[in-house]
């Protein structure tokens, strides 16, 4: 029983050991021929599996990506040669949500909006989104939401059209890349979405860059009155155009779910996977991998408070994930030399909220208490 794993994986070895013998795979170095005599692989987004790789899979049984998306996958190929395959989606989810928080945060900071009465229009309601409205909602932000495949799915929660998002303060793009079918989202955002927004709104891309038509984009950005932009994700990619870095508020090198967490979270589906196909018992969690974070010491200024003080909330927020540091090392990496696939490989260590104990000095609200706690936090109290 061979398994074939990527060396990026997070405790890929230490995982799939436990399950057969596992071969670890240099980064960006899989060929067809090293797929001989192998019965599973598993893989990350920057590997394509289509039809040339897969020419030497003869004993290949089931392909797993420990990523949410799945565009790095040929389904057509997969299914013609009777290789089943999945995905770890919704690993990341709270970590691209975690990501988007920071960034209304700074957007609030910086005047270009005010959280207390702006609409968010989340467009996608998938693991992503979800996470997303679930966070806003402990915050008490107000969001709209919108999917035509789940409305149609008959999804029950109350959907809005693509045209009521695009009058919203905000909007945070989380749908997959889809080319085809009644609902594709390439170049979803394109350049009349784009003509309607205004120095007003704040627009984010944390999910795919052809979502967003590149070129009208940049024209518009280039215009008076232009939205705010704030992008995790390119055309392109890892050979991106700079332009985008230069036209957009925020930029960051497709790392809004590379927290420690998203990643090691797709590990341990991958594997649940590969345990449920060989019936064999999950034996390993999260926990058995993942180093506990010293309890973090904090002092609120407003602890009485029905809800969270925005001055509070930012500086606790910033202390956990702080969009800016990230943008800050992406322009000066970006400017030396064109680093964005090592970025992304050798990203900082950031932890999901849910990662940390917070040490409160003194008693809160049972309104800031609960609000902690939906964020994800544990309560530690004197």
């Amino acid at each position: 029983m061979k398994i074939l794993v990527e060396d990026t994986i997070p405790f890929g070895r230490e995982y799939m050991n436990t399950l057969g013998d596992t071969v670890l795979y240099s980064w960006q170095s899989l060929r067809p021929e090293m797929l001989g005599n192998t019965d599973y692989l598993v893989v990350r987004s920057t590997t394509q599996v289509d039809s040339t790789l897969l020419q030497h899979a003869d004993t290949l049984r089931f392909v797993t990506t420990a990523t949410a998306g799945t565009n790095h996958l040929d389904k057509a190929s997969l299914e013609a040669a009777g290789i089943q395959w999945d995905s770890a989606g919704g690993c990341n989810a709270v970590a691209v949500a975690e990501y988007v928080i920071s960034a209304l945060l700074r957007a609030e900071e910086a005047g270009h909006v005010d959280l207390s009465s702006a609409t968010v229009g989340i467009v996608g309601a998938g693991h992503v989104g979800s996470a997303l409205a679930s966070r806003l909602d402990c915050l008490k932000i107000a969001y709209q939401l919108c999917d035509p495949p789940l409305e149609d799915a008959g999804d029950a929660r109350d959907f809005c059209t693509l045209d009521d998002i695009l009058t919203c303060d905000i909007i945070s793009l989380h749908v997959p890349l889809i080319t085809n079918g009644d609902h594709p989202t390439l170049n979803l955002i394109d350049h009349a979405a784009l003509s309607t927004l205004t120095d007003k709104q704040v627009l984010i891309n944390a999910c795919r860059g052809e979502v967003v038509d590149e070129s009208a984009l940049l024209t518009r950005l280039s215009q008076p009155a232009a939205p705010v932009y704030v992008t995790d994700v390119y055309w392109r990619e890892p050979d991106i155009n700079m332009a985008v870095i230069d036209a957009a508020w925020l930029a960051t090198p497709h790392i809004a779910g590379h927290s420690v967490e998203g990643k090691t979270r797709g590990t341990q589906m991958v594997y649940e996977q590969l345990c449920g196909l060989m019936e064999k018992p999950v034996a390993l969690a999260l926990n058995d991998f993942l180093e506990p974070v010293a309890p973090l010491a904090v002092t609120l200024e407003h602890p009485q408070r029905d809800r969270l003080s925005r001055t509070d909330l930012r500086h606790l927020f910033f202390s956990i994930y702080d969009i800016n540091e990230d943008d800050r090392y992406f322009r000066q990496a970006m400017a030396e030399s064109n680093q964005f696939a090592a970025l992304r490989k050798a990203y900082r260590v950031r932890r999901e909220c849910s990662a940390y104990t917070l040490q409160l000095n003194a008693a809160v609200s049972d309104g800031i208490r609960a609000q902690l706690q939906c964020l994800g936090f544990t309560l530690q109290f004197p």
